[in-house]
């Protein structure tokens, strides 16, 4: 069964837990999604874990956000890694519907009102070697759950360096300038964007593509999601 053929089988025809097998137990059965553990103690603008009565920590507060809010659903360990390397780098991108599912009921109880979602564009290269870019995918099933527009807002210009090779300050270079706004996307009003990422490390090309859109579209609001927080 080809990539394309799988992918239309599970999304037609779920009968089985995305992330087990098991079967009869929708998209993530109980079992699994007690392995999925979810804090809800944590900075509202990065995720990161907080120990005081503050909603934001010492380093939002102290360097600021560039955008409104921040969401994310599971610590970059564990069982919430495996799903990850299974999304990215084991041809299983329908588990981006089972997680939509999960990122929906996070963001609605932060009562953002998003007009669309886009996603952190990836290389040409690496989409080649994936033959896919998961980030899109949860972007695209996000706004299913959520009701709302998609829109590839963003492309990547120029191929850069995996992030996970390099340093805070090589990984802001890396990304820098990368990303540009579609021209039909450019100059045009959109309320309230989200734009979704699969992990959060240093933040370094989640801002650059905020950035970015900054510069080309208008808008009220910037939403991010990540599906997981690396610490």
């Amino acid at each position: 069964m080809s990539l394309i053929e799988k992918f239309l089988w599970e999304l037609f025809f779920p009968t089985k837990c995305v992330f087990c097998g098991n079967y009869h137990s929708g998209y993530i059965c109980p079992k699994c999604l007690s392995k999925l553990p979810m804090p809800d103690r944590y900075c509202q603008l990065c995720g990161r874990p907080l120990t005081g009565i503050n909603e934001i920590c010492y380093n939002c507060e102290r360097e600021g956000a560039i955008w409104d809010g921040f969401e994310f659903l599971g610590y970059y360990r564990d069982t919430w890694e495996d799903v990850i390397k299974a999304l990215k780098f084991q041809n299983k991108p329908y588990i981006a519907q089972a997680i939509a599912k999960l990122a929906k009921e996070r963001i609605l109880k932060r009562n953002w009102k998003i007009d669309i979602v886009t996603f952190v564009p990836l290389s040409y290269k690496r989409i080649k070697e994936r033959g896919y870019n998961q980030s899109e995918y949860l972007a695209y099933f996000l706004s299913k759950e959520l009701k709302v527009s998609y829109g590839s807002l963003l492309y990547l210009k120029k191929e850069i360096r995996p992030q996970k090779e390099l340093n805070l300050e090589e990984r802001i270079k890396n990304v820098k300038g990368a990303f540009e706004v579609e021209l039909s996307y450019q100059e045009q009003t959109y309320g309230n964007i989200l734009i979704i990422d699969d992990v959060y490390t240093t933040g370094a090309t989640l801002k650059e593509c905020i950035n970015t859109l900054k510069t080309k579209v208008r808008y009220d609001k910037m939403y991010a999601f990540t599906v997981v927080r690396a610490l």
